[in-house]
């Protein structure tokens, strides 16, 4: 893996290492801002293909962004099987990229396992980057040199799973907190170890965990692909093995029909909840003034469109469509 040195750390320079894949999770359903993505499209669509804030899509956006870090030919994205028309047409223009149909939503553990078969299927020794593929960050450069770091804490410590953690700003009860330690690895990497993991606490634990420094737990990991998958191995034993089975058969005819057997029984998971919540070894790294947003809420979406400047023409946008439904709507009588 090649550095350079930026702002005090060290980055990754982009498309020195084969053996780096990136993991772009978009099978997520939206629901949460399901009325936003109505009003904006005349119909609900998932958060990751809404064009929200400019003329991409969050995945598009995701996808310019990971880009420099690792090239879209090691890059794999798992979409709905439902939204897969939609996927292919925004992802149409980024050449290599594999798309993996997941068949339905059976949680973030699946969600994340499933691609990361088809990165070991490739090859067994990858080093990975999971990331989300609705968030917004104001300022893009910033987490590019956070990813680098938790990518160089990974390579540094194989059998570790590196998590990248956002300074939180407020006492969140909706997103998970991580609680670090001392120190681990090299100093350029300025990765921590997790002392604790807490899934979406009450109000008073997060205020708690607001005093003490803790971060934002942005569902972003790096990773050996070893790691990630003993780690999930551990802790997920009722979908693992079924998940192994289907890894073994990526490549082959048989591989999309023992696909849809194992989704039509398969136990929903959440990543956090039932991995990270429970783990023990994790790395994290911190990552500060990146105006980072999840976007879980139409709320939170807002504020990171204000602080940017992209508010503006979303209402714009918003009243547009509501005076043409409006003309469009027969009169009473």
């Amino acid at each position: 893996m090649a550095f350079a040195s930026g702002r005090g750390f060290e980055v990754v320079q982009p498309g020195r290492d084969t053996k780096q894949f990136a993991i772009v999770l978009a099978a997520g359903e939206g629901t949460r801002l399901a009325a936003l993505t109505r009003a904006v499209h005349s119909r609900v669509v998932p958060k990751q293909f809404a064009t929200l804030c400019g003329d991409q899509s969050f995945l598009q956006k995701t996808l310019d962004r990971i880009g420099p870090i690792v090239p879209s030919e090691r890059t794999v994205v798992v979409v709905p099987e439902d939204h897969a028309e939609m996927a292919a047409r925004q992802i149409g223009g980024y050449a290599g990229i594999e798309i993996v149909n997941q068949p339905r939503n059976r949680g973030t553990g699946a969600g994340v396992l499933l691609p990361l078969a088809h990165v070991l299927a490739r090859d067994p020794d990858a080093g990975v980057v999971v990331l989300p593929s609705d968030h917004y960050f104001e300022r893009e450069d910033v987490f590019q040199k956070a990813v680098g770091r938790a990518m160089l804490a990974a390579r540094a410590a194989p059998e570790r799973v590196v998590l990248l953690g956002a300074a939180a700003e407020a006492p969140a009860t909706d997103l998970g907190w991580i609680v670090c330690g001392e120190a681990h690895g090299p100093r350029a990497a300025g990765a921590r170890r997790v002392e604790h993991f807490m899934e979406k606490p009450d109000s008073d634990t997060a205020r708690e965990l607001l005093r003490e420094g803790a971060l934002w737990n942005m569902l972003v990991i790096a990773a050996s692909g070893r790691a990630l998958w003993s780690l999930a191995e551990q802790h997920l034993p009722a979908i693992c093995p079924s998940l192994r089975s289907y890894r073994s058969l990526i490549g082959n005819r048989a591989a999309t029909a023992r696909l849809r057997d194992i989704y039509s029984t398969l136990p929903a998971t959440d990543l956090s909840r039932d991995i990270l919540q429970r783990a023990q070894g994790l790395l994290a790294i911190s990552m500060t003034n990146a105006g980072w947003s999840d976007c879980g809420t139409p709320e939170r979406l807002f504020q990171a469109l204000e602080k940017s400047g992209e508010l503006t023409p979303l209402l714009a946008r918003l009243e547009a469509q509501r005076h043409q439904t409006a003309t469009l709507e027969p009169s009473g009588v």
